[in-house]
């Protein structure tokens, strides 16, 4: 998805509203390292949704932001092998150009610098071994970044949706999730509005047996892909465009 800013955070939204009810899980496979691929089934109201999540634990992953080697013609599904990764989504938002929007960090070279705008509220870091996902307002740059992706908006924060997301406009959804204690996972999402996937994050059940106390928004609509190379079979949801990085993990 090319960088836009409108009907992001323009209406308002109920932390109030019910969750979502969910109608189906199922674990798609293993991966190598421990993690692996859930899969939930939710419906509110005659609306259906549909949860990939890559789960894993920080303690046996690390992070790798993988810069495209060829914007515009490369898929997560052959960039993320290729980078030595073994699951992984589409990470940032990027100009029409293909040049990264927001910081962007990948093996401790800066691609991007970091920027200020409303929408690019955190940023998904590394840090030596240590992940984390921090707004851009407590943000503070350090020679020991090795990967960094700025993205937005917040769709959890203190395990609570974030108020003011947009539920007008529904789209495909990749977000990146954490319960501040070493689980995490990346998610893709099929078409729902900002304000009803922070929803979906927050139902108990949806993501595992726990629940996310951050969650950062990052590209989606046609951008939205995920990979991973469990067994049996591997998961691939193809984007439908190209992007300009990947957000992806590698055992330890």
């Amino acid at each position: 998805m090319k960088w836009l800013l409108p009907l992001v955070l323009t209406a308002a939204f109920s932390a109030s509203l019910p969750a979502w009810e969910i109608t189906g899980t199922g674990d798609l496979g293993r991966l190598p390292g421990g993690g692996f691929v859930r899969r939930a089934e939710l419906t509110d109201n005659g609306v259906s949704a549909q949860l990939t999540a890559i789960v894993f634990s920080s303690k046996s992953y690390s992070l790798r932001v993988v810069d495209s080697s060829s914007p515009g013609n490369t898929k997560v599904a052959a960039a993320l092998p290729e980078a030595g990764c073994v699951a992984g989504v589409n990470g940032s938002y990027f100009q029409a150009d293909y040049r990264p929007v927001g910081l962007m960090v990948a093996g401790g070279q800066e691609i991007h610098p970091f920027e200020q705008a409303r929408l690019l509220a955190g940023i998904l870091t590394a840090r030596g071994a240590k992940l984390e996902i921090v707004r851009s307002s407590k943000f503070s740059k350090s020679p020991d970044i090795r990967e960094a992706v700025q993205c937005g908006p917040m769709l959890v924060d203190g395990e609570h949706p974030t108020t003011g997301l947009n539920s007008g406009r529904s789209a495909r959804r990749t977000i990146v999730a954490t319960d501040g204690h070493g689980r995490w996972a990346l998610i893709y999402l099929t078409s729902v509005t900002l304000a009803d996937a922070a929803r979906i994050l927050t139902t108990p059940g949806a993501i595992g047996d726990w629940l996310p106390s951050t969650a950062l928004n990052l590209d989606g609509g046609s951008s939205s892909g995920l990979w991973a190379a469990t067994s049996p079979a591997p998961v691939s949801l193809p984007e439908f465009g190209h992007v300009r990085n990947y957000i992806g993990i590698v055992p330890r």
